[in-house]
């Protein structure tokens, strides 16, 4: 099967076909990602989001593949991996203890309180579906509840579902002027 007719069956959302490409490419990411700090969770999350990725550029027109799909998947579970890391190793470089004075936790509270409303205002605007599937997400439900509970063939498409739901949402907060205005009290 040519590349073009894989990434058109990827953005028609073809079963076979991800689970074929699943088969296919998980292995070398999931051996990547365990063997460089990761588990098996966290391999399955970054193959999931590269998946989302290329479907996302597949259906913008913008992806053109000078190399095997599984090349290319393998690159960018890496490159998602190596950045993960280094969020995981910015956050762990914080001090543990923070002395925090009394108006700076009353800022905190205020800027807290107005990031929950512009997330809640963007989460009300979703679709149904999309939220149906976040809050199952957010309330910690298994991905095999989530599967039978959409009525998903598998959980590979759930994920890769739950994904493209958490990146519309998140797409949407990021371009909402409020939060655009609540960012630039962020000091730097």
């Amino acid at each position: 099967m040519s590349s073009q007719l894989v990434l058109e069956s990827l953005v028609n959302s073809n079963r076979v076909v991800i689970n074929k490409i699943y088969q296919e490419c998980y292995p070398s990411v999931r051996y990547m990602v365990t063997s460089n700090s990761g588990n098996i969770d966290d391999a399955q999350d970054i193959f999931h989001d590269a998946i989302a990725l290329v479907i996302e550029k597949a259906r913008e027109k913008s992806l053109e593949l000078t190399s095997s799909l599984k090349t290319y998947l393998y690159s960018v579970s890496f490159n998602l991996w190596q950045k993960q890391l280094k969020r995981k190793s910015k956050e762990t470089a914080l001090p543990d203890h923070l002395d925090l004075s009394e108006e700076s936790d009353h800022e905190q509270k205020v800027f807290n309180e107005q990031l929950y409303e512009i997330f809640q205002h963007n989460f009300d605007q979703l679709n149904p579906e999309y939220q149906k599937i976040l809050k199952m997400y957010l309330s910690k439900y298994p991905m095999k509840k989530i599967t039978r509970e959409m009525g998903y063939a598998n959980e590979k498409y759930a994920k890769v579902k739950k994904y493209m739901c958490k990146e519309h949402l998140k797409n949407n907060i990021h371009n909402d002027p409020k939060f655009k205005e609540l960012t630039l009290l962020i000091p730097n």
